[in-house]
């Protein structure tokens, strides 16, 4: 064999080596980057699952107190009441007595009212027997004061959405309105809620001072109900917008794709 011969034959020896190389360490870094990939898409499935099953604790949690609320307190409350009427008409017509009873009784009374509300607030029973608008509707009648009007706008039927983005609609919907309602100093609220194509949106928009949004959410304990919107919408795949600014109007905006394969897993 002529040196020019084995040169050749050496030279595309070693081209094959350096493609077979090539291709082998190619290979190898496409299948390390679809492991990473497929590890990545496996620890924020968990991650959502994860909380997911937080808020589910969550909600749970909720309804267990407002049965304690209105089940034990608020019928002892009742009773109580019903004892001190009787006590009432045992007494004489002394004024100073009446007056201890009627007191007594007023404060009976709105305790009894704190506590409807409270359990009304923790497990939202219209939400749970006429869904999401008549809920929202209650919300924005509940909020309305001679100061402040809270209108809802839904142009359209709502019924159809799942229940856990029903729920979650109705919790942003309390948390933003609470917010707007003790710190923005807004006169006009408006709820919108409508669904689009495979969309289903959410708006809270309101005339109010608005808010810093970057120094909200670098404060733990202020940004936490924002953060909370954030965390319940990632668990219904949506997400939120919030164009906000200090010293006009708030619009925060949430979108939940019905379509998306986590909303249907979540729901079934």
């Amino acid at each position: 064999m002529s040196t020019g011969l084995t040169v050749a034959v050496g030279s595309a020896v070693l081209l094959s080596m350096a493609v077979f190389i090539i291709v082998f360490v190619a290979y190898y870094q496409q299948k390390q980057a679809k492991q990473q990939l497929a590890l990545k898409e496996i620890q924020e499935q968990h991650r959502l699952e994860l909380m997911a099953a937080t808020f589910r604790g969550q909600e749970a949690e909720r309804q267990r107190l407002a049965e304690d609320l209105h089940d034990s307190i608020g019928t002892m409350l009742s009773v109580t009441k019903m004892s001190l009427n009787q006590l009432n008409r045992q007494l004489d017509d002394a004024a100073n007595r009446q007056e201890q009873f009627v007191k007594t009784r007023d404060m009976l009374d709105e305790t009894m009212t704190n506590v409807r509300r409270i359990s009304r607030d923790l497990v939202p029973t219209v939400l749970q027997r006429f869904g999401l608008l008549a809920a929202l509707d209650e919300l924005a009648d509940r909020a309305t004061t001679d100061e402040l009007r809270v209108v809802l706008d839904c142009p359209g039927p709502v019924d159809h959405l799942p229940p856990a983005l029903q729920l979650t609609f109705y919790r942003i919907a309390q948390e933003l309105l609470n917010n707007a309602i003790r710190h923005a100093r807004a006169q006009l609220i408006t709820i919108q809620l409508y669904c689009v194509d495979h969309e289903a949106r959410m708006s809270i928009l309101d005339d109010g001072i608005g808010f810093d949004f970057d120094a909200i959410m670098e404060d733990k304990k202020a940004g936490l109900g924002l953060r909370n919107i954030e965390s319940r919408l990632n668990v219904v795949a949506g997400h939120v917008t919030f164009d906000v600014a200090p010293g006009r109007g708030s619009r925060i905006h949430a979108q939940v794709n019905l379509n998306d394969p986590l909303l249907a897993t979540l729901t079934n």
